[in-house]
């Protein structure tokens, strides 16, 4: 089995692909920033290779890349939840820290002395915004937040590097994405773990759709890809093709959890100001033979006995 190198590997889907690669037998190299935690990590830290740096440095990408002589690239490395900052700080930090991370990432890759077979990156559902739906990877991209703006950028930088590179960069168009270790930040585990704990909620926007995905199934789609030829600078939906409005994921949870719907509220909904982001599918079926496999109930239940299994263990 080859390398591969997973950069973000510290984070929630990072980790989940970690462990896909161990199963599969790769030597797995997790390239991870200085402040990370690597909590998600502990079980396999005796497995894997750990590169500690910044996506700034380029003498030492150099050097990871000398070492783990990765097969395959894994790119997760971008921050999820950017708020609005004065002076247009979060465009800022979208550009500095993602865009120009998934810059110096290729170009370390692209000057390694074994450049890798493939590359892959994640990119998000956001990027379509209030495109119409199904949303299709030809259609042009309408972002509304800079988190999303910067994801689509590096996605047509990809198309325009592509044929300077000696190897195709993929991106993986992910949906939302939920499982155990997912951060509370997020809704559907924030949610679970306020119904177990008998606390209330307000869902902000009930009637938005989003297509939601558990991590297993988004690793495998991964998986499919690194191991299946592909057109360099392609971007590929990896979605359910389900996508339900925030209200009944709400209830799928109030139903796994047995909470009382007493404790759920949810606020008065404005259709006019709603983006539903529902991705088709049919594209990653029909290259990679790919399918969501776990459904919204199956997923959620698996989530909710994780929730448990971690809530029980903390002393107390």
């Amino acid at each position: 089995m080859g390398s591969v190198l997973v950069v973000g590997g510290g984070g929630f889907i990072g980790s989940h692909v970690v462990e896909r690669c161990l199963q599969a037998g790769h030597d797995v190299h997790v390239l991870a920033r200085p402040q990370t935690s690597l909590h998600r990590l502990q079980s396999v830290q005796d497995r894997i290779q750990l590169h500690l740096l910044h996506l700034d440095d380029r003498e030492a990408l150099q050097r990871c890349f000398a070492e783990a002589r990765p097969d395959c690239v894994f790119h997760l490395a971008v921050s999820t939840r950017r708020k609005e900052e004065p002076g247009l700080g979060d465009a800022f930090g979208s550009v500095k820290e993602d865009l120009l991370g998934l810059l110096s990432m290729i170009a370390a890759a692209a000057e390694a002395r074994a450049a890798p077979r493939i590359f892959i990156r994640t990119g998000s559902l956001a990027a379509y915004g209030r495109a119409p739906t199904p949303h299709a990877e030809w259609q042009r991209e309408r972002p509304s937040t800079t988190y999303a703006a910067g994801l689509v950028s590096g996605a047509h930088y990809v198309e325009a590097l592509q044929p300077r590179l000696p190897f195709p960069v993929v991106t993986a168009r992910l949906s939302l994405i939920y499982g155990p270790s997912q951060s509370e930040e997020f809704l559907i585990p924030s949610l679970i773990r306020r119904c177990l704990a008998g606390e209330r909620f307000t869902v902000r926007r009930p009637s938005e759709r989003r297509d939601l995905l558990f991590v297993d199934d988004a690793v495998d789609a991964l998986h499919r890809l690194s191991e299946t030829p592909a057109r360099g600078g392609s971007i590929v939906n990896i979605a359910s093709g389900h996508a339900p409005t925030m209200r009944e994921t709400a209830l799928a949870i109030l139903a796994a959890t047995g909470a009382d719907p007493a404790l759920v509220d949810f606020h008065p909904s404005d259709r006019s100001r709603d983006v539903d982001l529902c991705p088709s599918p049919a594209l990653a079926e029909e290259l990679i033979d790919w399918k969501a496999r776990v459904s919204l109930r199956q997923g959620i239940e698996q989530t909710v006995a994780w929730w448990k299994q971690t809530l029980a263990a903390i002393p107390g």
